[in-house]
């Protein structure tokens, strides 16, 4: 496969950037250009600053680390509905997909081409796809964005930032006289977010004895050093992947962005969960039974260690084996129909999960946060719920109605679905 090239397309003030490869949309929905101080231009900013993070971190790139970024900066917005995003990352032997929000991603090969919205996620769309579509790649804002590619033009981007109305990362040599796959091959442009043939996932599998290709994901970034936001560009002033004869310069940029290792945490003004643990230097609340904090990555071990109340921040991430990602806020049950669960009734937030196996209940299982612990309980499902601990091979059954507390790379299978536990706060 020869190297991908990176194509604006024109018409759009919506935000592309080409940063060492890594391809970044973020919707601009006003008529006006966006500026450095405009939520776009300040998102965009943010979004580089992370994609430079993992490049630096992750050798070879997957894009499991900007997702892991990615993730963490959006769950310590304000309000991380106000930020529209689509990155491609591309990998050794296939590309990365991360989509947040009104951003459509639309995968094309000679046979087949699958689109993938933002929007139809609970939270966001992560998909790794082995191969790479041997067509292209496109990020489109909704209101622009087609169901197939566009025929290939010629406005190459290497590097920087500039306005238009999506990009394609087209692969393989140009080819006049090949149509977009789903008008070749007549295939219609699905809009699911699962696949089953091309992402690298966890395929159905109702069999709990079965092999199961996934692993532990990538764990949030923990240092115990925290960069002082020089960077790279300090001496001369300018940023090689974001400079100043592009649209948008590299200016410093107010909260809430992530830059240099450091997310600031944005408390609900009321509600949420009040918790007991300890304050690091920049006051976000950890579990007491950690090192580093979870949020910026300081050590702990320079505290009094006194433990003080505050509203607990979300406990990490289920993430579905097609990508879809589920923010551990308050409690939730999972199931084929859960709205009627007493779980529900009594505050936590039902989640339906698709499942062509049949051996899902209408409520499987639910999800706890007690203090800092994410457990897992089955609602007595016919089928089961089954654990597989990090490292392990074997599944477990859980016994029904019993909590079993889960830790980072837990993987949790009910029916023919697979759930993925990520959470920095278990991280000790």
């Amino acid at each position: 496969m020869t190297d991908p090239q990176l194509e604006v397309l024109p018409g759009g003030t919506h935000l592309i950037a080409n940063a060492d490869g890594v391809v970044v949309v973020v919707a601009h929905r006003a008529d006006i250009a966006a500026s450095s101080e405009s939520p776009a231009g300040r998102t965009m900013t943010a979004l580089l600053g992370l994609a430079r993070e993992a490049v630096a971190e992750e050798k070879p790139r997957t894009g499991r680390i900007f997702a892991r970024l990615a993730t963490t900066w959006l769950m310590n917005l304000d309000n991380e509905d106000q930020v529209e995003f689509g990155v491609i990352t591309p990998s050794a032997d296939g590309v990365a997909l991360f989509l947040h929000g009104g951003v459509t991603a639309v995968l094309e090969s000679s046979d087949r081409a699958e689109v993938l919205h933002g929007r139809d996620a609970g939270f966001t769309v992560d998909r790794v796809v082995i191969p790479a579509p041997d067509i292209g790649v496109g990020l489109f804002v909704d209101e622009d964005g087609p169901s197939a590619l566009p025929g290939r033009g010629i406005a190459g981007l290497e590097a920087g930032t500039v306005p238009g109305s999506g990009a394609v990362l087209w692969f393989g040599a140009p080819a006049a006289d090949r149509a977009p796959a789903a008008r070749k091959s007549g295939v219609a442009a699905s809009r699911s977010v699962a696949s089953d043939d091309v992402d690298r996932g966890v395929g159905d599998s109702p069999n709990p004895s079965s092999s199961v290709p996934v692993g532990r994901p990538v764990g949030l970034r923990k240092s115990a050093e925290v960069d002082d936001g020089a960077g790279p560009s300090a001496e001369s002033g300018r940023d090689p992947e974001f400079d100043t004869d592009t649209l948008v310069p590299n200016v410093p940029i107010p909260v809430p962005v992530r830059t240099r290792g450091v997310v600031p945490v944005v408390m609900p003004d009321d509600g949420g969960v009040v918790v007991r643990g300890f304050m690091c230097s920049r006051q976000h609340l950890n579990d007491p039974r950690v090192s580093f904090c979870a949020v910026c990555g300081i050590r702990m071990d320079q505290l009094t260690c006194v433990l003080t109340e505050g509203i607990r921040p979300p406990l990490g991430l289920l993430m579905l084996d097609d990508g879809t990602s589920f923010v551990l806020d308050n409690d939730i049950v999972l199931g084929r129909e859960p709205e009627h669960a007493a779980a529900v009734g009594r505050g936590a937030r039902p989640i339906r999960l698709p499942d062509r196996s049949g051996g899902m209940s209408r409520a499987h299982v639910q999800i706890r946060l007690v203090e800092w612990e994410v457990t897992a309980i089955d609602q007595g499902s016919a089928n089961g719920t089954y654990i597989r601990m990090p490292g392990h091979q074997e599944w477990i059954r859980a016994m029904p109605n019993h909590p079993t507390t889960l830790v980072a790379g837990c993987q949790i299978l009910l029916g023919g679905r697979v759930l993925t536990f990520d959470s920095q706060h278990s991280q000790f």
